[in-house]
């Protein structure tokens, strides 16, 4: 059992720690409302983990994938938001631009907006239902049942996701100086709307 979990330890942390959507998406409103702000896109993006895994454990994300128009929706929906978001990042680039040098953040936003925006951006990634399907049944653990397996599984990664944002936010919070810059802000916005659009673009064409 010791070397199934350490397996999905390593499994987990290289997921994790490739950078996605919520990263972006994270970094977007670290700049834009400082620690606050990535802490509650981290706090949104850590329940709609908490969701999907328990929908995982439920047998739920098994419709999902099993159904190619369900599928498909989601997988449109979670495009055209990625995109919502890309465009939202490079117009506060275009109003920042316009803003005399001593105004403030061009739309700082909000701690609940970024709550939301994390929950939304983790719930929309039909990715996420997917790994947890095709990861469970790679590890077996003697002795459990195949629930209870998969309630430890998702349990461990969600601990493991909630201890890496834990370190991001920390990290950004001792860089909020630099990052809320106006020059930093801005370049910060207009990178991650161009990655978040074109992120977007790729999942709304993906089959």
């Amino acid at each position: 059992m010791t070397a199934q979990l350490l397996g999905f330890v390593a499994a987990c942390l290289a997921v994790i720690v490739v950078p996605g959507p919520d990263l972006v998406l994270l970094l977007r409103n670290a700049a834009g409302a400082g620690r606050r702000g990535a802490a509650a896109t981290a706090a949104g993006i850590m329940l709609g983990n908490a969701v999907l895994a328990a929908a995982a454990v439920a047998g739920l994300t098994a419709l999902l994938t099993g159904s190619q128009l369900l599928y498909s929706a989601l997988r449109l929906g979670g495009a055209a938001y990625l995109v919502y978001l890309g465009v939202r990042a490079l117009a506060d680039v275009v109003r920042g631009g316009r803003a005399p040098a001593t105004a403030g953040p061009a739309t700082a936003t909000a701690p609940s907006r970024a709550f939301r925006q994390g929950l939304v951006s983790n719930l929309l990634n039909p990715k996420v239902a997917a790994f947890y399907l095709s990861l469970f049944p790679q590890f077996a653990l003697p002795g459990m049942p195949v629930l209870a397996q998969h309630a430890l599984l998702a349990g461990l990664f969600w601990g493991l996701a909630l201890l890496w944002y834990v370190v991001v936010v920390a990290v950004l919070g001792r860089v909020q100086a630099v990052l809320r810059r106006r020059r930093v802000r801005r370049g910060v916005s207009g990178v991650s709307g161009v990655v978040l659009v074109g992120l977007g673009a790729a999942l709304a064409l993906r089959d």
